[in-house]
């Protein structure tokens, strides 16, 4: 089985094979009575032959129902999709059938086959993962998102995907990858470690960074910089797990070039910290987990 598995060259012979010893075990003619005068040695070495045939036609027959029924098994569980959607204010890690780690980011959609097939592997996300995929030359790791397709062969990436929001942007941390633009085929870019790609209006840019400190998510931080109120805001409401009303006609600026919050800390101490360097007020509705912006 091994060794049927090594190559398709392997695959191919052993196919043959399988043919030629089922026609012989099916419709091969009976060998004509031997003559009674003949050596005994003869009619002895001709029942051994006969016998070691129809024994190696039978083990060819098992392998080669093993085999088959291990493939058509395969596939069906290739065809099989599991889903997973992590909760508001949650993370979770989970490892998938070929050993490659994903961490899930709060809000975020995974899904993925019980086996991956013989010739690719692919996953379909929606919302933030880190990925750390185990290397397959022989079958390719796929992430599909709203937006692309990120092919890899084993590496560390992360994926942020948001089709509300038209948003997509991707960080290589570790290997290489090729990410495909979806609505333009034609249009691929090729990443290396601290490259960063984002969507804006339908095209695909890079660019490279001299820091990961937007992927302090997976180590339980908020990175806060000169952002949008209003998409900070965005962050904390999946991060936290309630809903953030902002009653201004101006949005607040975040007067700040780097800064960090701790996830476990809470929500209470984000807008405190928040608070010491961009100007407004809230009030928190413990009852309906409501947070007014003022």
């Amino acid at each position: 089985m091994a060794w049927v598995e090594e190559t398709p060259a392997n695959r191919k012979e052993f196919k043959t094979a399988f043919m030629i010893f089922s026609g012989l075990a099916v419709y091969a003619a009976k060998p004509n009575a031997m003559p009674t005068a003949a050596p005994q040695r003869r009619r002895i070495w001709r029942q051994v032959v006969r016998y070691s045939l129809r024994s190696a036609a039978a083990v060819i027959l098992m392998i080669g129902a093993a085999y088959t029924g291990k493939t058509l098994y395969r596939n069906a569980l290739s065809q099989q999709n599991m889903s997973i959607v992590v909760p508001a204010g949650q993370q979770m890690r989970m490892s998938l059938a070929d050993g490659s780690q994903v961490q899930l980011n709060s809000g975020a959609k995974i899904e993925y086959p019980v086996v991956f097939s013989n010739k690719f592997r692919i996953v379909r996300l929606s919302g933030e993962a880190m990925f750390n995929v185990e290397h397959d030359a022989k079958r390719p790791f796929i992430v599909e998102t709203f937006a692309t397709k990120i092919q890899v062969h084993g590496t560390k990436f992360n994926v942020s995907a948001d089709k509300s929001r038209n948003y997509f942007s991707t960080t290589l941390v570790e290997g290489a990858i090729q990410v495909t633009n979806n609505s333009n085929p034609q249009e691929t870019l090729f990443m290396k470690p601290y490259d960063v790609v984002v969507l804006a209006d339908g095209q695909l840019y890079k660019r490279h960074t001299d820091n990961l400190r937007d992927l302090g998510w997976a180590e339980g931080l908020i990175h806060i910089k000169k952002m949008p109120f209003d998409e900070l805001m965005a962050t904390f409401e999946r991060v936290f797990d309630v809903k953030i009303i902002i009653k201004r006609e101006k949005l607040p600026e975040i007067n700040v070039k780097n800064g960090e919050i701790r996830i476990s800390d809470g929500v209470e101490y984000a807008l405190h910290v928040l608070q010491q360097i961009s100007d407004f007020t809230y009030e928190r509705d413990l009852t309906s987990n409501v947070i007014v912006i003022k």
